[in-house]
């Protein structure tokens, strides 16, 4: 949830910048007593500067959060399989109106394979389609957005799987755009069957 997402950013924020903020503090130290340690300075860049991005990250997600509701997604159905013809409800609550709202089904292959001693994970997008796109939405907090679509599993299509080296996951993914806000992606997970055997037969 958005809740959550920002509760995390938080504490990464504080405990990154906090330990942080020790060595920005000894370095101030030694400057000011006249005896500047420029290697500690030199070395406290790249961390400050990642202090600063979860800082901009903490800010992004608090204004997503304050500004842009929790996305509510239903299924006629589920699990899906393919060939099924489902529906799906759409509520977006918030206090924003909304330049666009996108609904997508996604498909994604992940492979884990060694290389010498190093360990690789690959992804690739197998399939992916849009089921619902609407513009200018208004949206406010008393009266969420609702639309419902169809999403239809292609027949053929490849069925959840998870091994230890390999992969195939499903999800619907929920794209949102705000004037003059940071945009937001919320995924949810879907389980797809294989197809149903009938009289024996695929």
């Amino acid at each position: 949830s958005p809740g959550w997402a920002l509760f995390g950013t938080l504490l990464a924020c504080i405990g990154w910048n906090g330990v942080v903020g020790v060595f920005v503090a000894m370095a101030v130290k030694g400057r000011l007593a006249g005896e500047p340690d420029w290697g500690m300075t030199l070395f406290l860049v790249p961390f400050v500067l990642a202090g600063i991005a979860l800082i901009v990250a903490f800010v992004r997600q608090l204004l997503l959060t304050t500004g842009v509701g929790p996305t509510q997604v239903e299924l006629s159905e589920h699990p899906l399989r393919p060939g099924g013809n489902y529906e799906v409800f759409i509520s977006q609550s918030g206090r924003l109106p909304l330049d666009s709202l996108e609904v997508q089904i996604r498909c994604e292959e992940q492979a884990t394979y060694r290389e010498g001693t190093n360990t690789r994970t690959e992804s690739r997008g197998v399939f992916a389609q849009r089921i619902y796109r609407g513009e200018g939405l208004n949206v406010r907090r008393s009266t969420p957005f609702q639309a419902t679509c169809r999403l239809i599993v292609p027949d053929g299509a490849m069925h959840s799987f998870k091994a230890p080296h390999n992969s195939v996951t499903w999800r619907l993914v929920v794209k949102g755009r705000v004037a003059g806000w940071p945009n937001y992606r919320r995924d949810y997970p879907l389980i797809v069957f294989p197809a149903e055997h009938v009289n024996g037969h695929d």
